[in-house]
């Protein structure tokens, strides 16, 4: 698999993209109106990325695999916050759905473990949603381990 950087199209259309699945996430896990996690999700991309793609410390790829057939797409970046270490943070990695179940996020993640091993970074990390079982899944069995945890009740 091959990281190939996004180019601006390509790169509006994953925004697109990854802002509506951000909304459908938090809608369903804040019990929140479309609307108002449409705009959540918007305010928190545009705040992480004040340059859009041309953003330092962020990298966006499409996921390639044989001579070029896209399977997915990849954001992440740098986090630097001392004196904790430097580490690569995984924003949003999706598989394309008819590309699911075959291995491809696994694959995924031990080239971003590379890339990042290739800088000196030696921590990756990821958030994932509680309901998103088959993601937890993956990422338990690559070794990934919880580091914190938010607990939340609906009053």
């Amino acid at each position: 698999m091959k990281l190939i950087p996004m180019n601006p199209a390509e790169f509006e259309v994953f925004a697109q993209r990854s802002v509506a699945g951000y909304a459908r996430d938090i809608a369903r896990t804040y019990t929140l109106h479309d609307a108002v996690a449409c705009e959540s999700a918007r305010a928190d991309f545009d705040d992480l990325l004040t340059h859009g793609l041309d953003t330092d410390g962020h990298w966006f790829c499409r996921l390639c695999v044989g001579a070029g057939l896209e399977v997915g797409s990849l954001w992440m970046g740098i986090v630097a916050s001392p004196p904790l270490p430097a580490r690569l943070f995984i924003y949003d990695l999706e598989i394309h759905e008819p590309f699911r179940r075959q291995g491809l996020g696994r694959e995924a993640l031990e080239v971003v473990e590379a890339w990042a091993l290739e800088r000196g970074i030696r921590h990756l990390e990821l958030n994932v949603f509680s309901d998103n079982v088959a993601a937890r899944k993956l990422y338990e069995t690559v070794g990934m381990q919880a580091r914190e945890i938010t607990l939340s009740k609906a009053l």
